[in-house]
Protein backbone atom coordinates (compact mmCIF):
# COMPACT_ATOMS: atom_id res chain seq x y z
CA UNK A 1 0.00 0.00 0.00
CA UNK A 2 0.83 3.56 -0.65
CA UNK A 3 0.60 5.77 1.90
CA UNK A 4 -0.02 9.15 1.39
CA UNK A 5 2.59 11.16 2.83
CA UNK A 6 5.23 8.96 0.83
CA UNK A 7 4.69 11.78 -1.94
CA UNK A 8 7.14 13.77 -0.36
CA UNK A 9 9.95 11.68 -0.61
CA UNK A 10 8.79 11.33 -4.11
CA UNK A 11 8.88 14.84 -4.94
CA UNK A 12 11.91 16.44 -6.96
CA UNK A 13 14.96 17.76 -4.78
CA UNK A 14 14.64 20.95 -4.04
CA UNK A 15 10.89 21.21 -4.27
CA UNK A 16 7.72 21.47 -1.94
CA UNK A 17 4.54 20.95 -2.84
CA UNK A 18 2.98 19.02 0.35
CA UNK A 19 1.71 20.15 3.67
CA UNK A 20 1.56 17.17 5.70
CA UNK A 21 -0.66 16.66 8.75
CA UNK A 22 1.84 16.84 11.08
CA UNK A 23 2.51 20.57 9.73
CA UNK A 24 -1.07 20.94 9.88
CA UNK A 25 -2.29 19.96 13.01
CA UNK A 26 0.88 18.99 14.82
CA UNK A 27 3.00 16.18 15.55
CA UNK A 28 1.14 15.30 18.67
CA UNK A 29 1.86 15.88 22.55
CA UNK A 30 4.55 18.67 23.40
CA UNK A 31 8.16 16.50 24.81
CA UNK A 32 8.60 19.45 27.31
CA UNK A 33 4.86 19.32 28.88
CA UNK A 34 4.58 14.98 28.68
CA UNK A 35 8.07 14.85 29.64
CA UNK A 36 8.00 13.14 33.34
CA UNK A 37 9.97 15.32 35.49
CA UNK A 38 7.93 16.17 38.80
CA UNK A 39 5.28 14.41 40.60
CA UNK A 40 2.86 16.90 39.43
CA UNK A 41 3.12 15.77 35.75
CA UNK A 42 3.26 11.96 36.89
CA UNK A 43 -0.37 11.97 38.51
CA UNK A 44 -2.06 13.99 35.39
CA UNK A 45 -1.64 10.37 34.08
CA UNK A 46 -4.75 8.65 35.07
CA UNK A 47 -3.44 5.09 35.78
CA UNK A 48 -0.50 6.45 38.04
CA UNK A 49 -2.58 9.04 39.94
CA UNK A 50 -5.81 6.08 40.24
CA UNK A 51 -2.66 3.42 41.64
CA UNK A 52 -1.25 6.09 43.90
CA UNK A 53 -4.44 6.98 45.49
CA UNK A 54 -5.65 3.50 46.22
CA UNK A 55 -2.73 2.85 48.21
CA UNK A 56 -2.30 6.20 49.91
CA UNK A 57 -6.21 6.02 50.96
CA UNK A 58 -6.22 2.58 51.67
CA UNK A 59 -3.15 2.90 54.22
CA UNK A 60 -4.44 5.88 55.35
CA UNK A 61 -7.93 4.66 56.02
CA UNK A 62 -7.05 2.08 58.56
CA UNK A 63 -7.36 2.37 61.98
CA UNK A 64 -3.69 3.21 63.51
CA UNK A 65 -3.55 1.37 67.25
CA UNK A 66 -0.48 1.56 69.78
CA UNK A 67 0.66 -1.81 71.55
CA UNK A 68 2.54 -2.45 74.84
CA UNK A 69 4.55 -6.12 74.38
CA UNK A 70 4.48 -7.87 77.38
CA UNK A 71 6.78 -11.11 77.36
CA UNK A 72 4.47 -13.06 74.83
CA UNK A 73 1.25 -11.01 75.43
CA UNK A 74 0.80 -7.57 73.46
CA UNK A 75 -1.77 -4.91 75.18
CA UNK A 76 -3.54 -2.30 73.89
CA UNK A 77 -2.71 1.01 75.22
CA UNK A 78 -3.57 4.88 74.73
CA UNK A 79 -2.37 6.11 71.82
CA UNK A 80 0.92 8.61 72.57
CA UNK A 81 0.79 12.00 71.19
CA UNK A 82 2.74 11.02 68.18
CA UNK A 83 0.02 8.71 67.03
CA UNK A 84 -3.22 10.81 68.49
CA UNK A 85 -1.63 14.63 66.83
CA UNK A 86 1.39 13.63 64.76
CA UNK A 87 0.89 16.81 62.50
CA UNK A 88 0.02 20.99 62.85
CA UNK A 89 -1.75 20.40 59.14
CA UNK A 90 -4.71 17.92 59.54
CA UNK A 91 -5.63 14.88 61.13
CA UNK A 92 -3.44 11.44 61.40
CA UNK A 93 -5.43 10.59 58.34
CA UNK A 94 -3.52 13.27 56.16
CA UNK A 95 -0.29 12.68 58.43
CA UNK A 96 -0.40 9.01 57.16
CA UNK A 97 -1.66 9.80 53.28
CA UNK A 98 1.32 12.20 52.51
CA UNK A 99 4.07 9.80 54.09
CA UNK A 100 2.18 6.94 51.41
CA UNK A 101 2.06 9.76 48.36
CA UNK A 102 5.66 10.30 48.59
CA UNK A 103 6.48 6.83 49.16
CA UNK A 104 4.46 5.28 45.85
CA UNK A 105 5.20 8.71 43.61
CA UNK A 106 9.44 9.33 44.86
CA UNK A 107 9.82 5.96 46.77
CA UNK A 108 10.88 8.06 49.98
CA UNK A 109 9.22 9.73 52.58
CA UNK A 110 11.32 12.59 54.38
CA UNK A 111 9.71 13.62 57.90
CA UNK A 112 10.96 16.50 60.05
CA UNK A 113 10.93 16.10 63.71
CA UNK A 114 9.14 19.35 64.71
CA UNK A 115 8.10 18.50 68.56
CA UNK A 116 10.01 16.56 70.57
CA UNK A 117 7.79 15.18 73.59
CA UNK A 118 8.95 14.92 77.66
CA UNK A 119 10.14 11.82 76.96
CA UNK A 120 13.07 12.58 74.78
CA UNK A 121 10.88 11.13 71.47
CA UNK A 122 9.25 13.13 68.49
CA UNK A 123 5.68 14.22 69.18
CA UNK A 124 4.94 15.90 65.98
CA UNK A 125 6.66 14.76 62.38
CA UNK A 126 6.00 16.67 58.66
CA UNK A 127 6.90 14.96 56.30
CA UNK A 128 8.74 17.05 53.46
CA UNK A 129 7.91 17.47 49.72
CA UNK A 130 10.63 14.70 48.65
CA UNK A 131 11.59 16.86 45.42
CA UNK A 132 13.15 19.57 48.18
CA UNK A 133 15.51 17.03 49.77
CA UNK A 134 18.83 15.61 48.45
CA UNK A 135 21.04 13.25 49.73
CA UNK A 136 25.23 13.75 48.98
CA UNK A 137 26.68 10.34 49.67
CA UNK A 138 24.11 7.49 48.43
CA UNK A 139 26.02 4.94 49.80
CA UNK A 140 25.63 2.73 52.77
CA UNK A 141 29.56 2.86 53.23
CA UNK A 142 29.52 6.31 53.85
CA UNK A 143 27.74 8.87 56.41
CA UNK A 144 25.35 10.85 54.09
CA UNK A 145 24.83 14.04 54.41
CA UNK A 146 21.03 15.90 53.92
CA UNK A 147 20.14 19.13 52.50
CA UNK A 148 16.60 20.49 52.39
CA UNK A 149 16.21 22.96 49.83
CA UNK A 150 19.94 23.32 49.05
CA UNK A 151 20.46 23.93 53.39
CA UNK A 152 22.05 21.48 55.49
CA UNK A 153 19.48 19.35 57.34
CA UNK A 154 19.90 18.25 60.95
CA UNK A 155 20.39 14.06 60.53
CA UNK A 156 18.86 13.72 64.05
CA UNK A 157 16.16 15.31 63.18
CA UNK A 158 15.07 13.69 60.25
CA UNK A 159 13.07 10.95 59.23
CA UNK A 160 13.88 8.72 56.11
CA UNK A 161 11.53 5.84 55.45
CA UNK A 162 13.00 4.23 51.91
CA UNK A 163 10.34 2.45 49.66
CA UNK A 164 11.82 -0.10 47.35
CA UNK A 165 15.86 -0.37 48.27
CA UNK A 166 18.64 -1.51 46.12
CA UNK A 167 21.99 -2.89 47.60
CA UNK A 168 24.46 -0.43 48.95
CA UNK A 169 22.23 2.06 48.43
CA UNK A 170 20.11 4.45 51.20
CA UNK A 171 17.59 6.09 48.99
CA UNK A 172 14.60 4.06 47.21
CA UNK A 173 13.82 3.46 44.31
CA UNK A 174 11.50 6.02 42.85
CA UNK A 175 9.11 4.02 40.84
CA UNK A 176 7.83 7.60 38.34
CA UNK A 177 11.80 7.80 37.46
CA UNK A 178 12.57 4.01 36.93
CA UNK A 179 9.31 3.76 34.67
CA UNK A 180 9.53 7.11 33.40
CA UNK A 181 9.15 5.86 29.73
CA UNK A 182 6.13 3.85 30.47
CA UNK A 183 4.55 6.75 32.33
CA UNK A 184 5.43 9.04 29.24
CA UNK A 185 3.80 6.87 27.08
CA UNK A 186 0.69 6.61 28.80
CA UNK A 187 0.45 10.77 28.80
CA UNK A 188 1.49 10.22 25.11
CA UNK A 189 -1.78 8.30 24.33
CA UNK A 190 -3.89 10.38 26.60
CA UNK A 191 -2.57 13.98 24.42
CA UNK A 192 -3.64 11.98 21.26
CA UNK A 193 -7.07 11.33 22.60
CA UNK A 194 -7.16 15.11 23.67
CA UNK A 195 -6.14 16.25 20.55
CA UNK A 196 -8.50 13.50 18.48
CA UNK A 197 -11.72 15.18 20.18
CA UNK A 198 -10.57 18.26 20.42
CA UNK A 199 -10.43 18.57 16.51
CA UNK A 200 -13.43 17.16 16.35
CA UNK A 201 -12.36 13.55 15.19
CA UNK A 202 -11.04 14.75 12.10
CA UNK A 203 -8.91 12.32 10.66
CA UNK A 204 -5.04 13.57 9.50
CA UNK A 205 -4.68 14.35 6.31
CA UNK A 206 -2.47 16.42 3.91
CA UNK A 207 -2.84 19.12 1.33
CA UNK A 208 -0.94 19.25 -1.86
CA UNK A 209 -0.46 21.77 -4.33
CA UNK A 210 0.26 21.80 -8.21
CA UNK A 211 2.83 24.37 -7.40
CA UNK A 212 5.88 24.88 -5.53
CA UNK A 213 5.37 26.74 -1.93
CA UNK A 214 7.48 28.89 -0.37
CA UNK A 215 7.59 28.93 3.48
CA UNK A 216 5.75 32.18 3.77
CA UNK A 217 2.76 30.50 1.59
CA UNK A 218 2.69 27.07 3.11
CA UNK A 219 2.51 28.81 6.66
CA UNK A 220 -0.82 31.15 5.52
CA UNK A 221 -2.05 28.29 3.79
CA UNK A 222 -2.11 26.20 6.73
CA UNK A 223 -3.55 28.96 9.16
CA UNK A 224 -6.44 29.26 7.02
CA UNK A 225 -7.01 25.63 6.83
CA UNK A 226 -6.56 25.32 10.63
CA UNK A 227 -8.58 28.03 11.06
CA UNK A 228 -11.58 27.44 9.15
CA UNK A 229 -11.65 23.79 10.48
CA UNK A 230 -11.39 24.26 14.23
CA UNK A 231 -14.54 26.97 13.76
CA UNK A 232 -16.43 24.05 11.87
CA UNK A 233 -17.04 26.19 8.53
CA UNK A 234 -16.55 25.52 4.94
CA UNK A 235 -12.62 25.48 3.79
CA UNK A 236 -12.18 26.89 0.41
CA UNK A 237 -8.95 26.15 -0.87
CA UNK A 238 -7.45 28.16 -4.05
CA UNK A 239 -4.40 27.75 -5.97
CA UNK A 240 -4.57 23.94 -7.20
CA UNK A 241 -4.67 22.67 -3.56
CA UNK A 242 -5.82 19.01 -2.98
CA UNK A 243 -6.91 17.96 0.32
CA UNK A 244 -6.38 13.96 1.30
CA UNK A 245 -7.47 12.70 4.61
CA UNK A 246 -6.10 10.12 5.99
CA UNK A 247 -8.43 7.91 7.59
CA UNK A 248 -6.83 6.07 10.60
CA UNK A 249 -10.06 4.91 13.42
CA UNK A 250 -9.03 5.28 16.50
CA UNK A 251 -9.20 1.13 16.90
CA UNK A 252 -6.12 0.68 13.95
CA UNK A 253 -4.29 3.31 15.63
CA UNK A 254 -3.87 1.44 18.85
CA UNK A 255 -5.27 4.20 21.24
CA UNK A 256 -7.47 1.67 23.13
CA UNK A 257 -4.87 -0.87 23.57
CA UNK A 258 -2.36 1.52 24.45
CA UNK A 259 -4.60 2.65 27.20
CA UNK A 260 -5.07 0.12 28.48
CA UNK A 261 -1.77 -2.08 28.31
CA UNK A 262 -0.21 1.34 29.84
CA UNK A 263 -3.00 1.23 32.86
CA UNK A 264 -1.93 -2.80 33.27
CA UNK A 265 1.68 -1.95 33.23
CA UNK A 266 1.32 0.19 35.78
CA UNK A 267 -0.63 -1.64 37.78
CA UNK A 268 2.14 -4.20 37.60
CA UNK A 269 4.51 -1.82 39.06
CA UNK A 270 2.43 -1.48 42.50
CA UNK A 271 1.39 -4.52 42.62
CA UNK A 272 -2.67 -3.76 42.11
CA UNK A 273 -4.93 -6.06 40.71
CA UNK A 274 -5.14 -4.25 37.10
CA UNK A 275 -9.15 -4.68 37.16
CA UNK A 276 -8.87 -2.47 40.15
CA UNK A 277 -7.72 0.57 37.65
CA UNK A 278 -8.81 -0.08 34.24
CA UNK A 279 -6.51 -2.80 33.12
CA UNK A 280 -6.67 -5.92 31.50
CA UNK A 281 -6.68 -9.30 33.78
CA UNK A 282 -5.41 -12.63 32.43
CA UNK A 283 -8.15 -15.28 30.95
CA UNK A 284 -6.99 -17.48 33.35
CA UNK A 285 -8.83 -15.79 35.73
CA UNK A 286 -11.08 -17.97 38.37
CA UNK A 287 -13.97 -16.88 40.08
CA UNK A 288 -13.38 -15.18 43.34
CA UNK A 289 -15.68 -13.42 45.81
CA UNK A 290 -15.68 -9.61 47.00
CA UNK A 291 -13.97 -10.79 50.29
CA UNK A 292 -11.46 -13.08 48.86
CA UNK A 293 -10.75 -10.12 46.66
CA UNK A 294 -9.68 -7.71 49.62
CA UNK A 295 -8.20 -10.65 51.68
CA UNK A 296 -6.02 -10.67 48.55
CA UNK A 297 -5.17 -6.99 48.43
CA UNK A 298 -4.41 -6.74 52.03
CA UNK A 299 -2.15 -10.08 51.73
CA UNK A 300 -0.14 -8.99 48.18
CA UNK A 301 -0.61 -5.24 47.80
CA UNK A 302 -0.82 -3.28 51.58
CA UNK A 303 0.59 -5.27 53.68
CA UNK A 304 4.25 -4.87 52.62
CA UNK A 305 3.69 -1.04 53.00
CA UNK A 306 1.88 -1.33 56.27
CA UNK A 307 4.48 -3.48 57.71
CA UNK A 308 7.13 -0.69 56.37
CA UNK A 309 5.08 2.47 58.03
CA UNK A 310 4.04 -0.05 61.08
CA UNK A 311 8.05 -0.57 61.81
CA UNK A 312 9.51 2.95 60.92
CA UNK A 313 6.77 4.66 63.16
CA UNK A 314 7.34 2.00 65.72
CA UNK A 315 11.04 2.88 66.34
CA UNK A 316 10.22 6.07 67.29
CA UNK A 317 8.11 5.04 69.96
CA UNK A 318 9.85 4.19 73.22
CA UNK A 319 10.53 0.83 74.04
CA UNK A 320 8.53 -1.86 74.14
CA UNK A 321 5.66 0.13 72.35
CA UNK A 322 4.60 -0.34 68.57
CA UNK A 323 1.70 0.30 66.46
CA UNK A 324 -0.17 -2.04 64.19
CA UNK A 325 -3.11 -0.90 61.30
CA UNK A 326 -6.15 -2.62 61.91
CA UNK A 327 -7.25 -4.35 58.19
CA UNK A 328 -10.30 -5.60 60.01
CA UNK A 329 -11.99 -2.86 58.58
CA UNK A 330 -11.29 -3.95 54.67
CA UNK A 331 -11.69 -7.62 54.60
CA UNK A 332 -14.75 -7.20 57.00
CA UNK A 333 -17.21 -10.77 55.89
CA UNK A 334 -20.80 -10.39 55.21
CA UNK A 335 -23.20 -10.39 57.38
CA UNK A 336 -24.33 -14.11 57.47
CA UNK A 337 -20.42 -15.30 58.02
CA UNK A 338 -19.75 -12.62 60.72
CA UNK A 339 -22.77 -13.84 62.72
CA UNK A 340 -21.11 -17.28 62.32
CA UNK A 341 -18.07 -16.47 63.82
CA UNK A 342 -19.59 -14.34 66.53
CA UNK A 343 -21.55 -17.68 67.44
CA UNK A 344 -18.22 -20.15 67.44
CA UNK A 345 -16.20 -17.24 69.24
CA UNK A 346 -19.18 -17.35 72.36
CA UNK A 347 -19.86 -21.34 72.15
CA UNK A 348 -15.58 -21.88 72.49
CA UNK A 349 -15.78 -19.61 75.05
CA UNK A 350 -12.67 -17.32 74.16
CA UNK A 351 -14.77 -13.90 73.32
CA UNK A 352 -17.80 -12.59 75.82
CA UNK A 353 -20.42 -11.34 74.38
CA UNK A 354 -19.54 -7.55 75.17
CA UNK A 355 -16.57 -8.54 72.55
CA UNK A 356 -18.81 -9.37 70.39
CA UNK A 357 -20.25 -6.43 70.51
CA UNK A 358 -17.66 -4.49 69.82
CA UNK A 359 -16.92 -5.46 67.07
CA UNK A 360 -20.49 -4.42 65.84
CA UNK A 361 -20.23 -1.45 66.98
CA UNK A 362 -22.80 -1.83 70.04
CA UNK A 363 -22.44 -1.01 73.94
CA UNK A 364 -21.93 -3.13 76.49
CA UNK A 365 -24.65 -4.87 77.76
CA UNK A 366 -25.93 -3.28 81.32
CA UNK A 367 -24.52 -4.61 84.71
CA UNK A 368 -21.85 -6.15 83.08
CA UNK A 369 -24.10 -9.32 82.09
CA UNK A 370 -21.61 -9.07 78.78
CA UNK A 371 -18.25 -9.19 80.40
CA UNK A 372 -18.35 -12.86 81.51
CA UNK A 373 -17.14 -15.85 79.57
CA UNK A 374 -19.70 -18.71 78.21
CA UNK A 375 -18.19 -22.46 79.15
CA UNK A 376 -16.89 -24.18 76.02
CA UNK A 377 -20.42 -26.27 74.74
CA UNK A 378 -19.12 -29.88 74.54
CA UNK A 379 -19.38 -31.32 70.98
CA UNK A 380 -22.44 -33.52 70.97
CA UNK A 381 -22.89 -36.74 69.63
CA UNK A 382 -24.61 -37.09 66.34
CA UNK A 383 -27.16 -40.02 66.55
CA UNK A 384 -26.41 -42.82 64.68
CA UNK A 385 -28.83 -43.48 61.65
CA UNK A 386 -30.72 -46.42 62.26
CA UNK A 387 -31.88 -48.75 58.85
CA UNK A 388 -35.69 -48.37 57.82
CA UNK A 389 -37.96 -50.40 58.46
CA UNK A 390 -41.45 -51.59 57.08
CA UNK A 391 -44.07 -53.64 58.26
CA UNK A 392 -43.01 -57.09 57.54
CA UNK A 393 -39.50 -56.91 57.94
CA UNK A 394 -36.50 -54.64 56.99
CA UNK A 395 -35.94 -52.39 53.28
Amino acid sequence: MRWPWRRRAESPPGEARTISFQQVWGSGADQRLTAVTSMDTALTLVPVFAATRLLSDSVASLPLQTFRQVGDVRMPITDPALIRDPTQYGTVYDWVHRAMTSLTLRGNAYGLITVVGGNGGPSQIEWLHPDDVEILHDRTDERPQWFFRGRPLDASLLVHIPGYTLPGRVLGLSPIMAYRTTIETGIYAQSFGRDWFQNGSTPAAILTSENRLEQADAKALKQRFRAAAEAREPVVMGGGLEYTPISVPAEESQFLATLKMNATQIASIYGIPPQMMGGEVGKSLTYSTVEQDSLNFVRHTLRPWLVKLETAISGLLASPHFVKFNVDSIIRADLLSRYQAHHLALADGWMSRDEVRALEDRPPLPNGEGSSFTPPVPATSQPTAQPATAPGGTL
